[in-house]
């Protein structure tokens, strides 16, 4: 270039994000909508119920895409008059619940009903009413530069992907952690769908994280990498290969200086000395913990 009296060109070059990272997905089952309890069939209505109970089930009842606006509001100023007679005595905890169930079944049939024309009011009250996911997995573990540096991955459901996704959501891990929580902004906003886990599962997909996750990732509250396998895609469908079973709390324990074989006398020895009445208590209650140590930290669910 200097020979020609060409100008040297600005190259930049980010080979590790860039090239790698859309090779790896991590996909984790929702476990719990902290919602959960607003569901209709957790109403407990009674024979004679408050005039202002009745009217949200009335209200409940009378929604359509014309009334949607207009009955929330309602619903809300109901709701806070509520509690204003919960404080004062005037209502029992069974009713202050029966209206907490009513007025949120209302707000999400109102979103229902006009996702096809989204109203400004109803936008603003999605963010500050969004529904939170309790995720199998740890942020730290899995997507730590999110929680360190804001790096932004792309998030969607594996599931109802022909359904339009209009709950706005947080994601919450399992770990300990106050931080270890996806939130939901304006800016880069998540929306999910209102389903019923007793039902069926739902599963999330993290994408673009095959660069840099499973080196940055800590063993924080003694989680581990997730149980990895490699998908082959072929013209005839897909094969699974290299299955990895992700790494026991015994070997995160001795990875961070414990010595498992002490770690399992000190227990036998706790145990020689319990109050268990039998030798087939103390038996049992060691195989089970020992069976619990060598399994991995992540919850296990009754599917």
């Amino acid at each position: 270039m200097n020979a020609k009296g060409v100008e040297h060109p600005d190259i930049f070059t980010e080979s590790g994000r860039f090239v790698v990272a859309s090779h790896s997905v991590l996909i984790a089952p929702v476990l719990e909508l902290f919602s959960h309890d607003y569901q209709t069939k957790s109403l407990k209505l009674k024979e004679q119920n408050p005039p202002l109970i009745e009217e949200l089930r009335e209200l409940n009842a009378l929604l359509s895409p014309r009334t949607c606006i207009e009955y929330m509001h309602d619903a809300l100023d109901h709701m806070e008059s509520l509690l204003t007679l919960f404080n004062l005595g005037h209502i029992d905890l069974q009713d202050r619940s029966n209206a907490e169930i009513l007025v949120h079944q209302i707000i999400k049939k109102s979103l229902y009903l006009s996702q096809d024309n989204p109203l400004p009011d109803i936008e603003r009250l999605q963010v500050k009413l969004q529904e939170r996911y309790l995720i199998n997995s740890s942020i730290f573990q899995s997507i730590p530069d999110y929680w360190g540096l804001q790096q932004q991955f792309p998030i969607m459901p594996l599931d109802r992907l022909d359904v339009p996704a209009i709950r706005a959501a947080s994601l919450w891990d399992i770990t300990c952690d106050s931080d270890g929580e996806i939130r939901f902004k304006p800016e880069t906003p998540l929306y999910l769908h209102d389903i019923d886990l007793d039902e069926e599962e739902y599963f999330l997909a993290f994408f673009n994280v095959g660069a840099y996750q499973e080196t940055l990732g800590m063993n924080h509250n003694l989680f581990t990498h997730p149980s990895e396998c490699t998908i082959l895609i072929n013209d005839t469908g897909y094969e699974i290969e290299n299955f990895t079973e992700s790494e026991n709390i015994m070997n995160i324990l001795e990875d961070i200086g414990y010595d498992k074989s002490k770690l399992l006398t000190n227990l036998k020895n706790k145990l020689a000395i319990s109050e268990f009445s039998t030798e087939e208590e103390k038996s049992d209650t060691l195989q089970k913990l020992e069976m619990y140590l060598y399994q991995n930290g992540y919850l296990r669910t009754t599917r």
